[in-house]
């Protein structure tokens, strides 16, 4: 009998590792060949490669040396320190005016080449302007960044680069966060790949991967799990999202804004803040979206929009009139220069580049001769023209 029981049990046992051998084979096979949305994030989900990493306590950014592929097929590279664009010294060169860039994904360049973003336009077009001066651009904006994160991206990585001019071009996915109710600082459920982070967080101080992250990277079937408890938890986020936007995501986004502002002050740098183009006025008012930054229909999301730009304004104004050296951007794109509701196509981004050139034109020293630094309220003597 007891033999007999032992004999079942193994028997037993070597019927389930080979129905989960197969099912690893199947779901490995599925992620491999299949090119649905689900194969690939079967594919993607490999804790071992994950496209970002932590950034400060709360933040999250791109990982150096690494190519992103959007759905239309284009590739987006981060340099070795992280960023889209050219590498800079840490230590800006000497008559240098460095500027530093800060949004999401529209302001990261979503959808289209490396050499057609707003910071690839804005080197263009600051070259073609202005060739007495030498000009830096910095893009550290990325998918996904709202202004907390444009914040927290400023205060890790932007100020230790000794910014001349920063530019936060954000908006678009603050609307996300009118779905919590009583938002405070860093609240969770506004923080993308908040739980990747925090494993990477706690894998970095106990100096390596668990044995748990080191089997889901070599098995499929064990990456299903976490994939439908992310899936759950998105369904459950938005089932709860108000009928009506919490306005507290305004006063939430409002305060970031005013951060940003007090540190670029406290760095003597120029600020310049906008909000995300949006196609919306073009859409029927009832359409609805898949997309996380959207809240409720396309006329709901586009008031909401047009709150936190109005917020925008109010935060200019206010640091304006207390004499400090910040300046609100208005774009005004033609409806063929957007791909979708938020993003743009290179001609769009040109054109918010032209935007920001201008702005950053009326920055910068009179022509006064060779030497001359000019004076801007608040805001660091720029460098001088190059001899």
């Amino acid at each position: 009998m007891k033999l007999t029981f032992v004999a079942d049990l193994a028997l037993g046992m070597t019927a389930i590792i080979a129905a989960l051998g197969a099912a690893e084979v199947a779901v490995r096979v599925y992620a491999t060949v299949s090119r649905s949305a689900a194969a690939a994030e079967i594919a993607q989900s490999d804790p071992f490669a994950v496209k970002v990493r932590p950034d400060g306590a709360l933040g999250y950014r791109q990982t150096p040396n690494t190519v992103y592929r959007y759905p239309n097929g284009v590739v987006a590279t981060s340099n070795a320190q992280g960023f889209r664009g050219p590498l800079v010294a840490l230590v800006k060169p000497a008559g240098t005016i460095r500027i530093v860039l800060l949004g999401g994904s529209t302001t990261h360049g979503w959808g289209v080449p490396d050499d057609s973003t707003i910071d690839a336009f804005m080197r263009q077009e600051l070259s073609r302007e202005y060739p007495a001066f030498r000009f830096e651009v910095v893009n550290l904006a990325f998918d996904g960044y709202d202004s907390f994160q444009a914040l927290e991206r400023l205060r890790v990585d932007g100020l230790p680069r000794d910014p001349d001019v920063i530019i936060v071009n954000a908006g678009a996915n603050d609307v996300r966060n009118a779905r919590y109710p009583e938002l405070k600082y860093g609240d969770e459920r506004s923080l993308l790949w908040a739980s990747t982070m925090q494993r990477l967080r706690t894998e970095v101080a106990r100096g390596g991967p668990t044995l748990w992250t080191r089997v889901k990277h070599y098995s499929y079937l064990l990456r299903l799990p976490g994939i439908v408890h992310e899936h759950l938890r998105e369904r459950e986020m938005a089932g709860a999202a108000p009928l009506r936007p919490d306005m507290a995501a305004a006063d939430y986004f409002e305060r970031n804004l005013d951060q940003i502002a007090e540190l670029a002050v406290g760095q003597n740098a120029c600020l310049i803040l906008s909000t995300d183009p949006s196609a919306l006025r073009w859409y029927r008012p009832d359409t609805t979206s898949n997309e996380d930054y959207w809240i409720g229909d396309a006329a709901q999301t586009q008031r909401m929009r047009d709150t936190l730009d109005a917020r925008t304004r109010e935060v200019v104004t206010r640091w304006a009139a207390a004499g400090e050296s910040v300046r609100y951007v208005a774009h005004d794109l033609r409806r063929d220069w957007f791909m979708d509701d938020a993003h743009l196509t290179p001609a769009g981004y040109r054109g918010v580049a032209e935007d920001f050139v201008r702005a950053i034109g009326a920055l910068l020293p009179p022509s006064a001769g060779p030497g001359h630094l000019g004076t801007i309220p608040a805001c660091r003597a720029l460098p001088p023209k190059i001899k």
